[in-house]
């Protein structure tokens, strides 16, 4: 391709040619400068590096905000003059950013100038009026002004156009309302979700009576619906805590396990095994089948002493340890008697026990006779009354008759309508 020359001949030509090139090399310089700060200041680590942006873009207020954060992170007295003065050099620059007035407000607020944070927070509302942040924000500083029912009133806007604050508003609540779960209910709202953010800020610290009463305000029919996971938390931070009685209440509230589920102290759950009993994470006060392969575990329908199924195990062992665990526990009421029952079928070689133990410290409580060969099914059962200082039980299966390591057992069994009862006399008390 051929190149062409462009004579200029006349001076005034010349001149605006060279003006133009010379404005333009101050424009990509200026340009070249501003996007170097821009870049920059976000990524800045230390003081001088904040400086140094600022340095080369003065009038951008990313610049000046970015050194506001770096300064206020030192927590030095001076270093946080300087950051307000960042802030407020920002805000100068970018009038109509929401953002940067939300940190001016916060700010002010942290030096003291309380009147100076209002008007702020009140010049963010203006910019955002429906933005939850600028609600929080807003109404946790009209809190520390000592205006309560303004505050959790933006609180409470708040966390209705955000839900993630629920939890830090309870926690708040809780704070400036002397720990008063009805308190809080009224001025943030009689909710789920409040109700729900209750039942967390409780356990969090152990108050599991309060935690419970918290989610006995969630509708029954909601509980499984929406909050299922907080309460099956709930049951087994319950659970944890030997309070055995209120986890059950609030595990038959979320029971998605089959049957009827667990429903109040002294029930046994699925004894008949007509619900399908779960290998491995089976949920709280359901069967408990330990890992492993002896004995090998599953449901039945050919043996049942009543209803369609039965347990049915299959032993083949040499060592008492490799013994796969079979268990359930149950909420008791403290001090009573209760007596156990098993209907079993059984071709075994070596024998086995149910046995009852405290679920708060494994103390054993009952245990049946020995199991070994039964042609035909047989009920062995067992007494056993509950320390007054206990709730829960937890009835296991055991070799019996075996104190050695090496304890061989062989053989098949099947059990069936496992249960408690309460006799109706001492009398009545299975020995």
């Amino acid at each position: 391709m051929a190149l062409g020359l462009i004579r200029i001949e006349s001076g005034l030509a010349r001149g605006c040619l060279i003006a133009g090139i010379v404005l333009s090399a101050i424009f990509s310089a200026f340009f070249v400068k501003w996007c170097f700060a821009n870049a920059v200041s976000p990524r800045a680590a230390t003081k001088e590096v904040a400086e140094l942006a600022e340095l080369f873009g003065p009038n951008d207020p990313q610049t000046h905000y970015a050194s506001a954060v770096l300064y206020e992170k030192t927590f030095g007295a001076e270093d946080l003059d300087h950051s307000l003065r960042e802030f407020e050099l920002a805000t100068a620059l970018s009038p109509n950013n929401y953002l940067l007035w939300l940190e001016l407000g916060k700010a002010r607020g942290r030096s003291g100038d309380l009147r100076g944070a209002e008007r702020a927070f009140l010049r963010t509302l203006e910019l955002a009026p429906n933005y939850a942040d600028v609600q929080w924000a807003y109404g946790n500083f009209l809190l520390r002004d000592g205006r309560p029912d303004d505050g959790f009133s933006q609180i409470k806007t708040a966390v209705a156009g955000k839900p993630d604050y629920m939890a830090s508003a309870v926690v708040t609540a809780m704070a400036f309302l002397e720990n008063n779960p009805d308190s809080v209910r009224a001025f943030i709202g009689n909710t789920n979700l409040v109700n729900s953010a209750l039942v967390k800020f409780a356990v969090s610290r152990k108050q599991f009576a309060e935690a419970a009463a918290a989610w006995d305000q969630i509708p029954p029919g909601e509980k499984l619906a929406g909050f299922s996971d907080v309460g099956k938390t709930l049951s087994n931070q319950l659970a944890e805590a030997k309070q055995f009685r209120l986890a059950v209440s609030v595990a038959a509230s979320v029971w998605t396990n089959g049957g009827d589920g667990p429903s109040s102290a002294g029930r046994l759950f699925n004894g008949g095994f007509e619900t399908a009993v779960k290998l491995k994470d089976s949920a709280m006060f359901d069967w408990q089948i330990g890992s492993g392969g002896d004995p090998q575990i599953g449901v039945s329908d050919e043996q049942k002493h009543s209803g369609s199924y039965s347990l049915y195990m299959i032993f083949n062992s040499m060592q008492s340890s490799d013994l796969r665990s079979v268990s359930q526990t149950i909420a008791v009421e403290p001090g009573r008697s209760y007596n156990f029952t098993a209907y079993c079928r059984a071709d075994l070689k070596g024998s086995l026990a149910w046995e009852i133990v405290d679920a708060a410290d494994g103390k054993v409580l009952g245990r049946t006779p020995s199991i070994q060969t039964f042609a035909d099914w047989t009920g062995v059962a067992a007494g056993f009354t509950v320390p007054p200082g206990s709730d829960g039980v937890t009835v296991r299966l055991v070799r019996d008759g075996c104190s050695s390591p090496v304890c061989p057992i062989s053989g098949k069994v099947w059990f069936d309508d496992i249960a408690l009862s309460t006799p109706r006399t001492v009398g009545d008390l299975i020995s």
